[in-house]
C-alpha cells in the first residue's frame, strides 16, 4: 500500500468513529499535526484501540513507542502502516 492508501484507510476508519469531528481525506491530508484535525491525544489512543480490534482482532496490540508518532499525522499514518504490515493475513491466519 502506498502511503496515500494508509491515508485513506485511517479516514475511512475516521469516519465510523463516534464522537469525532466530520473529516474529509482533503481535510486530514491538508492538515500536520492532530490538533489542527480537533482530535485529543486520548481519542487517538481510543481510535487506535478500536483500530487494532477491528483490522486485527487484538492480535497485534498498542505499542508504547508509537505515542510518541501520534502528535502529527505523518505520524499516524506511519503507525497505521505499521498496523497494517503486522497483521495476520488469511494465508497465515
Amino acid at each position: 500500500m502506498s502511503d496515500d492508501e494508509y491515508l485513506k484507510t485511517f479516514v475511512d476508519f475516521l469516519g465510523t468513529q463516534p464522537g469525532l469531528p466530520d473529516l474529509t481525506y482533503e481535510d486530514v491530508a491538508r492538515a500536520k499535526t492532530r490538533d489542527e484535525l480537533g482530535i485529543s491525544s486520548l481519542a487517538i489512543i481510543l481510535v487506535l484501540v478500536n483500530y487494532l480490534k477491528e483490522r486485527t482482532g487484538d492480535t497485534v496490540t498498542l505499542q508504547p513507542e508509537w505515542v510518541s508518532r501520534l502528535h502529527d499525522v505523518d505520524g499516524i499514518v506511519s503507525v497505521i502502516r505499521l498496523i497494517e504490515e503486522a497483521r495476520p493475513t488469511e494465508a497465515s491466519a
